[in-house]
């Protein structure tokens, strides 16, 4: 097999394998294009790459390692103005900067900023490893109990425990992940701790790992790729 060029991509996960199979190979190293001269169609293009990334590497955090907090970050228009973007992340960096200091860098995280309608600035994260006191609250949605992180004293958190089903959770974060907070800012459209695992890659090593692609596996398809995926054995049988 030519090394040059790519046929297939496996991603290895705690309990799973995830195919990416190129309908027509890809070459290893590809010369990037120009930022110049770019019309608004190729500008539109990048962004919808960009998030395409993004949301890929948030799911990889999230399948790679164990988080058992969900929490939703609202700022206190009476202590942030939560419309100024350079205000919110810096109340949150410094925020997560505190916390990661009094957890001694064990505190895991990703986190994704989320704009609404009205503009205002919102933060989505999950967690583990939280230091500070977490206090339980008489609220109950979507049948889960809601908590406090009594930390942040910037204004609202809404915390709650996460099950097992760590693509489903991805899937819940990554839509935080849109086009339109790119355009609003050059800021980064995600945070993650320096202490994340990532998956294993392997290239064109399919059949070597015995990953037999088919209409089971079969994820997602378009006229340039398939993706597939896989159950690890032993979760197969556990």
């Amino acid at each position: 097999m030519n090394d040059s060029f790519i046929n297939n991509i496996v991603k290895e996960y705690p309990s799973m394998y995830k195919l990416t199979v190129f309908k027509f190979p890809k070459a290893r190293c590809s010369t990037a294009s120009s930022k110049k001269g770019k019309d608004n169609r190729s500008q539109e293009l990048d962004i919808v790459r960009s998030v395409r990334r993004s949301r890929m590497m948030v799911s990889d955090y999230i399948l790679s390692n164990d988080f058992d907090m969900f929490v939703t970050f609202t700022f206190n228009p009476k202590k942030v103005n939560r419309y100024d973007l350079n205000a919110c992340y810096f109340k949150m960096q410094s925020w997560l900067s505190r916390q990661q200091r009094k957890s001694e860098n064990m505190m895991k995280y990703v986190i994704v900023p989320e704009k609404h309608k009205d503009g205002a600035i919102h933060f989505h994260a999950v967690m583990s490893n939280y230091p500070g006191l977490i206090k339980k609250t008489n609220v109950i949605q979507n049948n889960r109990r809601v908590y406090n992180l009594t930390s942040f004293r910037f204004g609202f958190t809404n915390m709650q425990y996460l099950d097992d089903d760590k693509q489903k959770v991805a899937a819940y974060v990554c839509k935080y992940i849109t086009k339109d907070m790119v355009t609003v800012s050059n800021r980064r459209r995600y945070w993650a701790s320096k202490n994340l695992k990532k998956p294993v890659k392997y290239y064109n090593e399919a059949n070597n790992l015995f990953l037999n692609p088919d209409l089971h596996s079969l994820t997602f398809e378009n006229q340039y790729l398939q993706m597939h995926e896989f159950e690890k054995l032993e979760q197969l049988f556990a």
